[in-house]
Order: structure tokens, then C-alpha cells, then sequence
């Protein structure tokens, strides 16, 4: 395969023109006395197995083609950057979205040789890849990094930070995995789907539960967009996961009045999750979010998964105690990072 051309014209910040897939931009900076030239480009489809094979994550190859396609997100070649020094690859990150939010961008997959000047040469694909990503249009960028998954994590945060991402959020990650024995539930509430209470009930119960959260996540977003706003948004991204309306759950008290909410959901074929639980604060204190919990865990446990997994904000120090009194047991810590390529005034006007 023929080098694609080297393109000189375009530089490290935004501005340029939509990236070509195999187009090369060049970089140059002087740094601890060397000079060092560093090449970052889109690949082709092409070399898809080659850009997966240059991290441990093989399996990311059919992934990234549904999401090439459309399948669970949106990605595209041109998302997908490689940078190389001398010819040969030295770094490598890529980017999706949600189809519910087509500018805000996920990035995945950093993969740098930590064994040579990883800070460097990762702060400038990054950056790199940031400022094209602006160009085609996204308004910001996320990124998960996990202690359990992404080694080696302190680096990785090192590099981010570097590049111009803040940390918005760190969580904690729980595990339950089946005994043997079937999930106990009280009797103390009584549950309705989504598909009998309706969306815009789901809606509403997500904005009572989201008041005086412990989230930081949801009180930025909370902050950004309006209550109302936000729990729109919040349930097309749960969809855009996974969409059962006879899993989603609205918990009621016995007088009628709602109690709080439970969406358990499907993560693969081995693990299922707890994406979303709350009590509506008026509720809070008296052990309903452990009601809730099991409950989400039996549906999950019913339907034939073995391992469930929830990500709390470290900060609900009340629902990590449920999670342990449930069964679930502490597995790893991820730290949540932003990066906003435009201000979110241009992007998120406040609904009521």
C-alpha cells in the first residue's frame, strides 16, 4: 500500500479543512532539546484490522465497524486517527456519538507506547485530533479512563489533562455476580414498565429523582440545560443503549405516590448493568434505593445474567452502601473527563 500525501498546509489547531481519510497533517516541535516530526492522520477502511492491532483490543474490530455502519453509534474512518514517527505508529485514539447526541463525541481507544515519550507524543494526537473533530463539528469530547482496564491509568489521565480535558467526575464500579440463590425482593413497593406509564411519565420521574442529586454529572448537566431539559436527554441516551420498556421501572408506595426509578439494561452478552436508579428526594433515607437496586438486579438476574455491574458517583456515599448491602462488591475506580471544543452557551440553550 502506497503512503498517503503529506498535507503541510494543515496545522495543529482548528480551522483546516474536513480530513480526507488517509490524509497525513504534520507536526513539528522542538522538545527536550530534539526535534521531534510526528505525522497524525484519518486511516482508510482498509487498514481497519492493522489501526485495531496496534493496541491489545482485537475485539474492537467488529465494534467499530457496526459503529462505522451505524449500529449501538455513529463513527467513521475519519474518526479515527494514528499518529506515526518515521513511518511507523506511535499512538492511536477514535472517536463515536450517540445517535441521540451527533456533537457529542466519545473517544476510545488511546493506545500510546508508554515505554518513550508517551506525554508528547500523546498531548499532540490528541490535540491534533481534538481540533478536527471541532472542525467537522462536534462540540465536545468525553472519555472514561478505568483503573481495571486501561493501563496504565495515572499516565493515561496525565496525557488527557494535558491535552485540554477536565475531570468532571470520579466513580466507583461495583460488581454482583450470582450465587446460586434467587434475588430477594420486598414487597414494600409496586413497580409499572414504561411501556404501561408512558415516556413522558419516565421523563418526568427522571427529572423528580435527579433534584438534590448526588450526581456531579447530572447537576452539571442540570445546571447546563434546565431540569426538564436534562431528563429528556438523559432518556435518549439510556435508549440509545438499550431500549426495553418492560425493564424500565417506575417504583410506586402503596398510597400511590411515586417512590423512585430503575433501569436495568443489557451491557453484552455476559453483563448486564444497573444504568440508572433513584429516590425522589421527599423518599430519601428510609432504604427504598436498596428495594430498587434488588429489584433491577432480579430482572437482570431472570432474564439469565450472571454478573451485574453498576458505576456510581464516588460522592453517593448512601448508594455505595446499598450496593454493598445488596451483594455487589467493590471492583475498580474511573475518572470521567470533558473536553468542551466550543462554549456549551452555543450548544445547550436551558429549557424549563
Amino acid at each position: 500500500m502506497r503512503d498517503p500525501p503529506v498535507d503541510p498546509s494543515l496545522s495543529l489547531y482548528p480551522g483546516g479543512p474536513a480530513p480526507v481519510p488517509g490524509t497525513r497533517y504534520r507536526l513539528t516541535e522542538l522538545h527536550s532539546g530534539l526535534q521531534l516530526s510526528m505525522t497524525v492522520r484519518t486511516i482508510t477502511p482498509e487498514e481497519l484490522d492493522w489501526y485495531v492491532g496496534l493496541g491489545d483490543d482485537d475485539w474492537l474490530t467488529e465494534i467499530i465497524k457496526g459503529w462505522w455502519q451505524g449500529e449501538g453509534g455513529q463513527s467513521a474512518p475519519d474518526r479515527c486517527f494514528v499518529a506515526e514517527q518515521e513511518g511507523k505508529p506511535v499512538g492511536r485514539v477514535f472517536f463515536y456519538n450517540l445517535e441521540s447526541s451527533p456533537r457529542s463525541q466519545i473517544m476510545f481507544g488511546l493506545h500510546l507506547n508508554w515505554e518513550t515519550d508517551w506525554l508528547t507524543v500523546g498531548t499532540n494526537l490528541l490535540r491534533r485530533a481534538l481540533a478536527q473533530m471541532k472542525t467537522n463539528g462536534a462540540s465536545s469530547v468525553e472519555y472514561r479512563i478505568y483503573d481495571i482496564y486501561q493501563k496504565p491509568p495515572e499516565l493515561q489521565r496525565r496525557v488527557v489533562e494535558a491535552a485540554g480535558f477536565r475531570l468532571t467526575q470520579d466513580k466507583l464500579r461495583f460488581v454482583w455476580k450470582d450465587q446460586g440463590s434467587l434475588v430477594e425482593v420486598s414487597n414494600r413497593l409496586t413497580f409499572l414498565t414504561l411501556a404501561d406509564a408512558g415516556e413522558p411519565a419516565f421523563a418526568e420521574a427522571v427529572r423528580r429523582v435527579t433534584e438534590q442529586t448526588l450526581d456531579r454529572d447530572d447537576l452539571a448537566r442540570l445546571a447546563e440545560v434546565g431540569p426538564a431539559r436534562a431528563a429528556r436527554d438523559y432518556v435518549d441516551i439510556l435508549k440509545d443503549i438499550e431500549f426495553r420498556p418492560d425493564w424500565w421501572l417506575l417504583a410506586y408506595l402503596p398510597d400511590g405516590r411515586l417512590c423512585g426509578l430503575v433501569v436495568p439494561q443489557r451491557l453484552d452478552d455476559k453483563e448486564g448493568c444497573i444504568n440508572y436508579i433513584g429516590v425522589v428526594p421527599e423518599l430519601r433515607g428510609s432504604g427504598y434505593g436498596l428495594d430498587l437496586l434488588l429489584k433491577g438486579t432480579a430482572v437482570l438476574q431472570a432474564a439469565g445474567w450472571k454478573k451485574v455491574t453498576a458505576e456510581i458517583d464516588a460522592d453517593n456515599k448512601p448508594l455505595a452502601a446499598h450496593m454493598e448491602r445488596a451483594g455487589f462488591r467493590h471492583h475498580g475506580t474511573l475518572w470521567c473527563y470533558r473536553c468542551d471544543l466550543v462554549p456549551a452557551s452555543e450548544t445547550s440553550p436551558k429549557g424549563s
